[in-house]
């Protein structure tokens, strides 16, 4: 946890809609031996969302659930008695909530307009940059792969795609083969399709190495 973040109170996990991938789902599952509908909440979206993907003829999203106890927090958050709220799952949260609260303007880093903490918390001159473009661009990624899984999802037939049971099953077996492709791969392998996937002036082995993982990618979904 960085030190900007060693007096949280949580706000951040508060009156927040968090919206997440299949794959923050999955890794989520896996790490927790929870099932999907024990977390997830799916709610119908508009079809230009982000990751809206079709149930019968209505398009739906997946969101963190909400704690039982505190209905405004998140599901994952706890609640300490000295008033300390901390992330129940730090180490698989949402690539979303990794990121928090900074974002890429035209390809720098910077502090998003809707910090829940004070933005004085967060000194621009002494931030570790790198560490912050590079999981940013791992968000994008993770959401470029996603949209692709959810498009092949959504051109199958009505009757395939009818009820949420049979999204977390697409899910579970499209994500389990993304995770052990990406496990097959070196170390280096993978940074590097992080560090250029939204790198236009990537060298034509870079261009090449991304466009066979989303080859890959589209393979696994359309058999999942």
């Amino acid at each position: 946890m960085s030190d900007e973040c060693s007096g949280c109170n949580g706000l951040c996990c508060y009156d927040v809609v968090v919206r997440i991938t299949g794959y923050d789902a999955w890794r989520i599952k896996h790490a927790q031996t929870l099932d999907y509908a024990q977390f997830v909440q799916v709610d119908k979206d508009e079809a230009s969302g982000v990751g809206a993907f079709l149930l019968g003829d209505d398009y739906h999203a997946l969101f963190l659930g909400k704690n039982a106890q505190q209905p405004r927090a998140c599901t994952f958050l706890m609640h300490f008695p000295d008033e300390t709220r901390r992330c129940g799952i730090y180490a698989e949260r949402p690539r979303v909530c990794a990121v928090y609260p900074m974002s890429l303007r035209n390809g720098t880093v910077d502090l998003r307009d809707d910090v829940a903490c004070k933005p004085s918390n967060w000194n621009l001159a002494t931030l570790t940059y790198p560490y912050w473009r590079r999981n940013l661009l791992g968000y994008m990624l993770e959401w470029y792969v996603y949209q692709r899984a959810v498009s092949h999802w959504n051109d199958l037939p009505k009757a395939s795609r009818s009820n949420i049971t049979d999204y977390y099953n697409f899910v579970e077996r499209a994500f389990s083969r993304i995770d052990a492709l990406r496990t097959a791969m070196s170390e280096g392998e993978f940074e590097r399709l992080v560090i250029h996937s939204r790198d236009a002036s990537a060298d034509d082995a870079d261009r090449e190495r991304l466009e066979r993982y989303f080859a890959e990618v589209d393979s696994i979904c359309s058999a999942a």
